[in-house]
């Protein structure tokens, strides 16, 4: 058992600087390994091996929320999740055909035999009818695999069936309009509080993106591409808010309250090619627009976006603070699902939680032909080292500086890395430096952002820098009032118009 931990923990994350947020990672990391093992063809629901939380079934939890955060630095531990889905494909494909489409049709609610499980009565959980997006987060899954392994031989056996599988379902599912648009109606997306909803934005840009996924699965493995998926992956209707750079949730949303991250989503995890200042945009209209009693996830994409826009502030790290003060319980550093309870220990927080580290500070992004990095850090925290990170058998460790970030190859081979349009090759034993991005240190107008702030009290992930840290999309809320909000101003008093 000694000897199994000492070797999980060399693929980990460091945080530098900031003792307490160090310790939520490890805490993090360790719930995360302690539910699952490699070797096996199972899953992780909601809650792991802590609890029968959900019953112990499987969602999209596994592939968007926990796969990530184990593909990274192990990426033996996360192909169990690919395998659970791989055994039931047919139960997908079968699932399919009886509900009108072709592929494979993934349950929302996932158990032994991979049939729907979501309990009855179906007025009440509809979400086993609309939350189709579950098929193309699994697809997403294989593909993300491929990319950070390069294992063609799996991608040919284990990932092309279910790729392509769920490319047909989609290409059975949408519906033609007549100016030579498709639509997607009577779904759901990741925002659950606005059900049977017409072309739900993540639902939509997902469904693209498996199709231009097994597009390229297609040509790698030599297959033919289907035209249609090609044609699909272009007409599929993305909406956005007319007269705005803002994402439309589903056609017809009116700025409702939302349940948790959907169209922030297209940034990342999808990559989905946003134009430029749409990604901020979308951080900044439905942040303050998402319930304050959902789960955790959707501050960690907000980090992650914002880390990814360079938004000028501090703003990634208080979104940071915002999804793990609230919901971290007791001495054991324990995730919750909501700020007053829902499932414990929640893996889902904690993968959404740990991809912070490996995807937003560091910018990091698979591809085929290299890992690319595109690094940022604010003042507030001092260092980040991600540890055992792999890539096509390259074994490397990226340390995220003030100034300076490093990557060093530690086994494997040369690795080849992407800094902006420019790609390096680094030897075993050798490393490659780079700027650090310092959104927090970009110029602007307001005096105050990111200065030391202090208030009487504040609540749990909202602390008073979250009134300077130059976001639109986060704010300080005291405890109680009256309050007092302190900040610093450089340069002496300044009069303010």
């Amino acid at each position: 058992n000694d000897r199994s931990w000492v070797a999980l923990w060399r693929g980990r994350i460091d945080v530098l600087g900031n003792t307490r947020l160090a310790t939520e990672v490890d805490a993090s990391e360790f719930y995360l390994w302690s539910s699952t093992r490699s070797g096996v063809d199972w899953s992780i629901s909601p809650s792991g091996l802590s609890s029968n939380g959900y019953n112990g079934h499987i969602f999209w939890d596994a592939e968007t929320w926990m796969y990530p955060a184990l593909l990274a630095q192990h990426p033996d531990l996360a192909v169990g999740i690919d395998n659970y889905r791989y055994a039931r494909l047919a139960a997908a494909q079968a699932h399919a055909v009886a509900t009108g489409y072709r592929g494979s049709r993934y349950p929302w609610e996932s158990a032994l035999d991979g049939t729907e499980q979501i309990p009855p009565p179906v007025s009440l959980f509809t979400e086993g009818l609309y939350e189709q997006h579950v098929t193309s987060d699994i697809a997403l899954a294989q593909w993300q695999y491929y990319e950070a392994t390069g294992d063609k031989t799996w991608l040919a056996r284990r990932g092309w069936p279910l790729i392509s599988q769920a490319a047909t379902f989609w290409a059975s599912r949408v519906v033609a309009a007549p100016d030579g648009t498709y639509h997607i109606d009577g779904v759901t997306g990741p925002d659950e509080e606005n059900a049977d909803v017409n072309d739900e934005v993540y639902t939509n840009a997902a469904a693209v993106t498996v199709l231009r996924d097994a597009a390229l699965a297609a040509r790698v493995l030599g297959h033919k591409v289907p035209a249609i998926w090609t044609r699909l992956a272009s007409r599929i209707v993305v909406p956005t808010v007319p007269s705005s750079a803002v994402s439309q949730e589903f056609a017809g949303y009116r700025g409702q309250l939302i349940k948790q991250a959907d169209a922030t989503l297209l940034e990342y995890p999808l990559g989905y090619g946003l134009p430029t200042g749409t990604a901020e945009a979308d951080v900044n209209y439905y942040a303050p627009r998402t319930d304050p009693g959902g789960p955790s996830m959707s501050d960690a994409i907000n980090a992650i976006d914002t880390s990814a826009s360079a938004t000028p502030g501090c703003a990634s790290y208080v979104d940071t603070e915002r999804s793990v003060e609230p919901f971290v319980r007791d001495v054991f550093d324990q995730f919750s699902e909501t700020r007053t309870g829902g499932a414990f220990t929640f893996m889902t927080g904690i993968g959404g939680f740990l991809q912070e580290f490996l995807y937003g500070y560091s910018g990091l992004r698979w591809s085929g032909n290299a890992v690319e990095l595109s690094p940022s850090l604010t003042s507030q925290l001092k260092a980040i080292v991600l540890r055992g990170v792999t890539w096509h058998g390259r074994r490397f460790t990226v340390t995220i500086g003030p100034h300076t970030t490093t990557v060093a190859v530690t086994a494997g081979g040369a690795l080849a890395v992407k800094v902006g349009s420019a790609i390096r090759d680094v030897g075993t034993g050798h490393s490659l430096s780079m700027a650090t991005r310092r959104p927090d240190l970009t110029r602007t107008s307001n005096l105050v952002r990111c200065a030391r702030a202090s208030a009487t009290s504040a609540q749990s992930g909202s602390p008073a820098l979250a009134a300077v840290d130059g976001s639109q999309a986060t704010g300080w809320e005291p405890l109680e009032v009256p309050a007092a909000l302190t900040v610093s101003v450089s340069g002496g008093p300044r009069m303010v118009g």
